[in-house]
């Protein structure tokens, strides 16, 4: 296959954006699609290892900071992806709306200012740590009254997007969470990023009383916003990655500072903070863009075992074979997230093969989860790749012990 990059001429639109729900979903195809996502998270005989792609359509040129801070440009271009993806993607595709605000809730909330990039494939994030010095933790407020935590940072924005949403989109798909992220990332955003990597050493007590003060605040975060999204199940996973989670397993959450933790490390600072998390939530997906020294602790907890882990291929890539070997016959989806900044859809191909055939040597099954931009693919050639990435799919469900 042949494939060209393009450029998009497409112009920003002036005026006011009345956005409708104006097709239809074909509930019964959605359903076929979510049960073999089922299937494979316990290992079923599927036709084909699910696939993670969709087809970003901005064909009226929002800028990320716009999304983020705008609900009408937010959903509008939700909607034209969601069109595009049902009439290119032949499978697999369940359509979903993203509220985006960036991945800075919970700093916020604590008083933390946004710091907006310029580039399209950054979020925003916070403009700087709220503590510098480890003696200011214990005097940082953590409110605790729901009423209070919906008043603060970035939670008005998100709730009136939730709100909008819902009063255009109905529940007619699914809604991707917001990137409320995970206790340690959200210390590593409160607490300037080299006292809290040395205070693990040297204040450990004092890190895990913060710790767990600020796994309250998330617990309370996510039922504030799980509720106004009308409950998990109308949700792909609490939280960021628009994947879809089989109900009851919606628990999610990211923990990208244990790429530069050791295990005992990882099972003293994080995982008794994650475990509250899937506690309450389910035992369901668990994101760590990479490298991961911790991986042969990410799944078994005291509770429950998680389905599902994310990660970057790129920041996964040089430890592929040992990552991949590390989940061997322990049936967990694996889901690598093929950036098209960095590879673009013929390399993507090639990767998802490799991946494939590492997979099959472990017995694990490993979803590529891309987005395929519509202003750099034609249409026909986003079929193309999409019917690549099929058509390995289905031999690799073949070759996997599946039950």
């Amino acid at each position: 296959m042949h494939i060209t990059k393009r450029q998009s001429t497409n112009r920003k639109p002036t005026g006011m954006i009345e956005n409708k729900f104006d097709f239809d979903i074909n509930s019964l195809a959605i359903e076929r699609r979510k049960q073999r996502i089922r299937d494979i998270w316990q290992y079923k005989k599927v036709d084909h290892i699910p696939l993670g792609l969709y087809v970003i359509d901005n064909k009226e040129k929002f800028t990320r900071k716009e999304i983020e801070q705008e609900k009408e440009k937010n959903l509008r271009f939700d909607l034209n992806n969601i069109k595009k993806s049902l009439i290119l993607l032949s499978d697999d595709y369940i359509p979903f709306v993203k509220a985006e605000v960036g991945c800075a809730t919970i700093p916020t909330i604590l008083g933390a200012q946004v710091y907006h990039t310029s580039a399209f494939d950054n979020f925003s994030t916070v403009k700087e740590p709220l503590i510098k010095n480890i003696d200011e933790l214990d005097n940082l407020y953590i409110p605790e009254n729901n009423e209070e935590i919906s008043l603060k940072g970035l939670m008005p924005l998100n709730l009136g997007k939730v709100k909008y949403y819902r009063e255009i989109v109905k529940d007619r798909v699914n809604y991707a969470g917001f990137d409320i992220g995970g206790v340690l990332c959200g210390a590593i955003d409160i607490i300037d990023s080299s006292l809290f990597y040395m205070s693990l050493l040297t204040d450990k007590e004092k890190i895990l009383k913060f710790l767990k003060r600020l796994s309250g605040l998330y617990i309370k975060v996510q039922d504030i916003l799980i509720e106004s999204y009308g409950g998990p199940n109308n949700m792909m996973n609490i939280d960021w990655e628009p994947s879809w989670y089989p109900e009851g397993r919606k628990g999610y959450l990211s923990d990208d500072p244990c790429a530069n933790l050791s295990i005992s490390m990882f099972e003293t600072f994080s995982k008794p903070f994650n475990k509250n998390i899937y506690d309450n939530f389910g035992y369901g997906g668990f994101h760590n863009c990479g490298p991961h020294p911790c991986a042969a602790s990410y799944t078994n907890y005291e509770n429950g075992k998680l389905g599902a882990i994310n990660c970057s291929l790129k920041c996964t890539y040089n430890e592929l074979d040992k990552f991949i070997e590390a989940f061997k016959d322990k049936e967990t989806v694996l889901y690598f997230l093929l950036e098209e900044e960095y590879f673009n859809a013929q390399k993507s191909i090639r990767l998802y093969a490799e991946i494939m055939e590492k997979g099959i040597d472990n017995n694990v099954a490993c979803v590529p989860f891309y987005a395929i931009d519509n202003a750099i693919y034609p249409d026909d050639e986003i079929k193309d790749i999409f019917g690549s990435f099929l058509e390995m799919s289905i031999k690799y469900a073949r070759q996997l012990k599946l039950k």
